[in-house]
């Protein structure tokens, strides 16, 4: 019993929120097999419970234990904190106690939050049920206190726990002892036959599914050896290595047995021993560390294991009795390796001579990919005779191995390995597994040889070479596609300009006969009659000396005719063909600068910079209808006292620039008079210029004067239009 102060600390913390579950009176207690059968809904809505129950296992750490009553165990956890601190130290297993709280789901069976512990009396442990294996290997009797036999397969300690491996018939499960100092050797347990009592647990995933059942005993005084250990390795029976599993009158219990072989694979989680055409996989025992290399003469002592549907041997010891060479390597090919054990499936036989699973094996491949594993090695998928085949490299022979380009034909040594359907774990129903993948083990980078290297057109490097010059074809294609088009385009744009220069040309040959033609009609009709009429004046002007007021009015009237007369010899001349032919351009704009200066007091000045080339007759005439249109109205409407001609011939570019610039009053840009006020000079200027595919610029301000400038390009085609003028 414990003190009366201690009942105290442990009276009820809050009283329960509901005789039935989700109203506000008291809850009344509760047998565990009808909260445990509450629909799923309720349990997770966190139902409020109350609970009479006797401990039957408690971890003061956690605050976690198990209750029992008549009908179940549950398992409860207490996770306020303040409920942790007053049950430290005084909650123990034999204790009954009145527990209030509320369910909660999880992580597989329901779980009792505790709000309250209300302790009772102290009385014995419920007496442990025979364990029923069916019913605890799907999960079910979580929660109560059982007893089972089974073989300890398996040892790890840790502080003061210790973690047992018991094979119960043909099933394994793990046994936690909470206080394991009971235990004098608990390593000393392994191959024992033992009865064991405990707590039924779980392991679960986080999807809450049962995987496994475990048991949870509280100390030593849960485990009773009912067979001890073999004294000295001796006493286990010794098999040979190819009897392993195989037909037995009396077969083998689940203790430990032991064989001998010679090592082919080494590594610290895996060995493999054979003999003859017989190998076996063994792995070590947790903590124990193999120091063996292939070659040596090993006797291996532990449990036969058919996890991986082939036999092995697990938590082994392995004893190296002396060193040697390992067995030469059979000469035979993943192919025929499946072709054998194929064709003994389907007729339910044995593979003759052998299956091969765990020999030491030779073969010639293709290097198909090498794909790394980071710190784990790496994988080579190698091809022969149809089928695929891995090869499995710890780190140091993966980072040793030689360049192996896909194509690369290797010989390849090491341990054979077959997977079967249902090594995974996953059940099956069918009587012989099905063959599912042979992979390799190589024993180090020696193993992978290289006997030839592929050429260099590989099926990869050929296909990205079509894929490159596939790309290229369509982008020349393209690129061909765009220039014809470009190449079209230029050549309308270029038709339409020698349209246009021709059309100038032509224009401007017709406007020249059209101009001399009536530069001749005036000059031989209006021009002689003004002479003639010039002339009668003078005649009458002799005539009458005496009269003075007649001789002025013949004054006059003479001037006035010698001004009409020069004006018209001056539009008779502007009428007139230029000087082109037989001309330089420069000399035929001096030439129109003379013509123009006759008579007047502005300066006419010319300046010509560059190498002068020859220009096409119709271009260099309407240059200089331009330039003269230009200096008339800096003449006639700038007030100017200069105009300064330019022309710069730019012989690279065939190009000639023309600026007409005068000093004279200027105007403002938009203000000037167009064709609705009846003047066209501007726009004539304009067009004609254009037409030859040239550009004018004209720019002024008040008091600076006016520039008008323009420039044009020369064709390699413009002697034939000259030529076919007519």
């Amino acid at each position: 019993m414990i003190p009366a102060c201690a009942i105290a600390f442990l009276a009820l913390a809050t009283a329960a929120n509901a005789t039935e579950f989700g109203s506000d009176e008291p809850a009344a207690v509760q047998t565990i097999a009808d909260v445990l059968s509450l629909p799923t809904g309720v349990r997770d809505r966190g139902a409020a419970v109350r609970l009479q129950a006797v401990v039957t296992m408690w971890q003061p750490e956690q605050a976690i234990g198990v209750i029992q009553d008549s009908t179940a165990g549950i398992w409860t956890a207490c996770t306020d904190p303040a409920v942790r601190e007053r049950v430290r130290g005084v909650i123990r297993p034999g204790m009954e106690v009145v527990v209030a709280g509320s369910l909660y789901r999880g992580g597989y069976s329901p779980l009792l939050l505790v709000d309250s512990i209300e302790f009772t009396q102290e009385v014995d442990l419920p007496v442990p049920r025979p364990a029923d294996l069916e019913r605890i290997f799907v999960g079910a009797d979580n929660g109560l206190r059982i007893t089972c036999e089974g073989v300890v397969q398996g040892c790890q300690t840790g502080g003061s726990q210790a973690s047992l491996t018991v094979a119960c018939g043909a099933r394994r499960m793990s046994v936690q002892v909470l206080d394991a100092g009971g235990l004098s050797r608990p390593e000393g347990l392994v191959d024992a036959r033992i009865r064991i009592t405990g707590v039924v647990g779980s392991v679960r995933n986080t999807r809450g599914e049962f995987l496994a059942p475990r048991l949870v005993a509280n100390g030593a005084a849960d485990i009773v050896v009912l067979e001890p250990a073999p004294a000295s390795p001796d006493d286990v029976p010794t098999i040979p290595l190819a009897e392993i599993g195989r037909y037995r009158f009396d077969p083998l219990t689940s203790r430990r047995i032991a064989t001998e072989g010679v090592v082919t694979y080494a590594s610290p989680t895996t060995v493999f021993i054979q003999q003859g055409v017989r190998g076996v996989r063994v792995t070590p025992a947790a903590g124990f560390r193999p120091q063996v290399v292939p070659g040596d003469h090993v006797r291996v002592t532990g449990f036969i294991d058919t996890i991986r549907r082939i036999a092995g041997i697990r938590e082994a010891t392995i004893e190296r009795l002396e060193p040697g060479e390992p067995p030469a390597p059979i000469r035979i090919s993943p192919a025929a390796v499946l072709q054998i054990n194929t064709a003994a499936m389907s007729r339910l036989e044995m593979a003759d001579p052998s299956d091969y699973d765990g020999c030491l094996v030779e073969f010639t491949a293709t290097v198909a990919e090498i794909r790394s594993r980071g710190d784990d090695g790496g994988d080579i998928t190698l091809t022969g005779d149809g089928v695929s085949t891995l090869a499995s490299l710890d780190q140091h022979a993966f980072a040793a191995l030689p360049r192996l380009d896909p194509g690369t034909s290797v010989q390849v040594r090491g341990v054979m390995q077959i997977h079967l359907l249902g090594d995974d774990g996953a059940a099956t129903g069918i009587m012989i597994p099905i063959l599912r993948q042979v992979t390799v083990l190589p024993r180090s980078a020696a193993d992978i040889e290289v006997l030839t290297i592929p050429s260099w057109w590989t099926p990869r490097r050929l296909a990205t070479l079509l894929a490159g010059v596939a790309a290229i074809l369509i982008g020349s294609l393209f690129w061909v596609g765009m220039l014809r088009r470009e190449v079209q385009s230029q050549a309308r744009l270029l038709a339409r300009e020698m349209r246009l220069r021709r059309d100038a040309a032509i224009e401007f040959e017709a406007s020249l006969r059209e101009r001399n033609r009536l530069a001749a009609n005036l000059h031989d009709t209006l021009l002689q009659t003004l002479g003639g009429i010039a002339y009668q004046l003078g005649a009458c002007r002799a005539r009458s000396q005496g009269g003075a007021d007649a001789a002025e009015h013949l004054e006059v009237a003479g001037r006035m005719v010698d001004h009409a007369t020069k004006e018209l010899r001056g539009s008779v001349w502007a009428l007139r063909t230029m000087p082109v032919v037989g001309h330089s351009f420069p000399d035929s704009l001096q030439t129109l600068l003379n013509q123009l200066s006759l008579g007047r007091s502005e300066r006419l000045c010319l300046d010509v910079a560059g190498k002068t080339f020859s220009v096409p007759n119709f271009v260099a005439g309407n240059l200089l209808l331009v330039a003269q249109e230009a200096i008339l109205n800096a003449l006639h409407h700038g007030r100017c006292s200069t105009v300064t001609t330019t022309v710069a011939f730019d012989e690279p570019q065939g190009a000639i620039d023309l600026t007409v610039h005068d000093d004279g009053a200027g105007f403002r840009i938009g203000t000037q008079a167009g064709p609705e006020q009846g003047h066209f000079g501007l726009q004539g200027m304009r067009e004609r210029i254009e037409r030859l595919g040239g550009t004018i610029a004209i720019s002024s301000n008040p008091g600076a004067g006016t520039s008008v400038r323009i420039r044009l390009r020369t064709r390699d085609y413009d002697a034939e239009l000259d030529a076919d003028d007519p």
